[in-house]
């Protein structure tokens, strides 16, 4: 059974690839298959040590679903982040024109509350 459904969680994970070098993708990858092992490790343990499940066929299966889950939430997180970054990366200079002018905006905006305030405080 161990066999089927790690062939089957091998051919469900192989074409989510990262939008990096393979080298960073294999290393990258390499770390998410941990953590999502350790995760389901740990989540069929105590599962075990509930009495929800009793056989090994059940902890089995149980483990391969949640660490299937685990893995592919990990990946689309991680696939997002170096997609943002690749984004930021490319039009670092318009993102940054954007993030000062609003900090100019604010920065006027601020001025004008604080200047009616004290106006509105001389003249009353």
């Amino acid at each position: 059974m161990r066999e089927v459904l790690s062939f089957l969680f091998g051919r469900i994970t192989d074409p989510l690839g990262l939008p990096i070098a393979w080298y960073w993708e294999w290393i990258i990858l390499a770390v998410i298959e941990l953590a999502a092992f350790a995760i389901a490790f740990r989540a069929v343990g105590d599962l075990y040590d509930g009495g929800m499940i009793s056989g090994s066929a059940d902890g089995s299966i149980l483990h391969w679903i949640i660490r299937l889950i685990v893995f592919v939430v990990i990946w689309a997180v991680t696939y997002f982040v170096i997609w943002l970054a690749k984004l930021i990366f490319a039009h670092w200079l318009l993102i940054v024109s954007i993030l000062g002018g609003i900090m100019v905006i604010a920065a006027i905006i601020c001025l004008i509350v604080r200047y009616t305030r004290k106006g509105g405080e001389n003249n009353a």
